[in-house]
């Protein structure tokens, strides 16, 4: 098992590092930096949970998202907003909402980061027990915190406790759940967690759970490749247990702008990363990455050998071969890239390089 465990290694570390090298993708072995936006940590009175906020123009929806947090049952918590530097109503919003509650507090960045790094510095700014990153568009009912902060007490060996998902539209109307939530972890070993979370393609509702911040700060965090919460909630199930909490629901808004339905790749990275909107995006490949650190980074939770032999087993399916083939043809020509994805629905014309 030895010898299989240092030849992955070998072969992914160097095609990584190359890929980086190349300019033509962000190296998923490079953390995202994390940028203080101004404020300053170590407050006497800490509170419990710390809630974080990252938006952009949220001037749509963010004021019934704020209006379900402040409704919450359970009140020992900060809620930090991070702005990338919205261009809409959304810091006349946030500022009047934190003239009237102190426990909000609104940092705005000189310019737009991009997700993961405004992601990023509202972790860096929170100072309580428990994290929570809640999205400007979602709502919450009034007993999420207190159902999941439960949740975490009872199980120090929990790391992540999150609700049940529902869906709204633009109008907060219920609607069929556009997506699926990760199944069942219960009565698995770390290296199955971890391995069960790589294979699920849901829609990563868990990413807006409630966070023990001891265990996130053993993380990777969010990478600048999009798709990086696959990844952070992989090496979360690695490093502890999931908690499903049935009373609580998280109500998960579908709407044309958000970003999982932006099916342009190079349009999605610039979302992640605003620096990155003239690079080739390598989703698949930074993702492969990043989960092969992850498996070796944690040999005291889980024996290396069997953290890479579940990424394995997962990366070399011909479903994933495919995808990073796709990705590396894309590189060369986004026009062939496109042809070959809709070839398996129907006949199509070759394109001109």
């Amino acid at each position: 098992m030895l010898c299989k465990k240092v030849t992955l290694s070998a072969f992914w570390w160097p095609v990584a590092k190359l890929m980086s090298a190349s300019g033509l993708v962000s190296s998923a072995l490079e953390p995202v930096p994390i940028l203080q936006a101004g404020g300053q940590k170590g407050f006497l009175n800490m509170p419990r949970v710390s809630l974080a906020m990252p938006v952009y123009n949220g001037e749509n929806y963010i004021e019934e998202a704020l209006a379900s947090i402040l409704a919450q049952d359970f009140g020992d918590f900060e809620l930090i907003i991070t702005d990338n530097a919205s261009t809409d109503r959304t810091e006349e919003i946030c500022r009047t909402n934190a003239s009237v509650d102190s426990r909000i507090r609104y940092h705005r960045h000189e310019r737009n980061l991009g997700a993961a790094p405004n992601y990023n510095s509202g972790y860096e700014l929170a100072t309580g027990e428990y994290l929570k990153w809640c999205a400007h568009d979602d709502n919450l009912s009034a007993n999420y915190l207190s159902e999941c902060v439960k949740a975490l007490d009872a199980d120090p060996e929990a790391s992540l406790a999150f609700g049940r998902t529902e869906c709204i539209d633009e109008d907060s109307n219920p609607i069929e759940t556009v997506g699926a939530a990760i199944p069942s972890l219960d009565g698995l070993d770390a290296a199955e967690r971890f391995g069960k979370v790589i294979r699920f393609s849901g829609t990563c509702f868990e990413i807006f759970g409630l966070y023990r911040m001891d265990t996130l700060r053993r993380t990777t965090l969010h990478r600048l490749y999009y798709g990086s919460d696959r990844g952070l909630l992989a090496e979360i199930a690695l490093l502890g247990k999931y908690v499903l909490c049935e009373n609580a629901v998280f109500y998960n808004r579908e709407h044309a702008s958000r970003s999982i339905n932006i099916d342009d790749k190079r349009v999605r990275r610039q979302w992640q990363f605003a620096d990155g909107a003239n690079k080739a995006s390598f989703e698949h490949w930074s993702l492969m990455s990043h989960l092969f650190e992850i498996a070796w980074r944690h040999p005291e939770v889980a024996p290396r050998s069997k953290a890479l032999g579940q990424v394995a087993s997962h990366v070399f399916t011909g479903r994933q071969i495919s995808r990073y083939g796709l990705e590396l043809v894309g590189a060369v020509s986004p026009n062939a890239q496109q042809w070959m994805r809709r070839k398996a629905l129907g006949l199509e014309k070759a394109p001109s390089v």
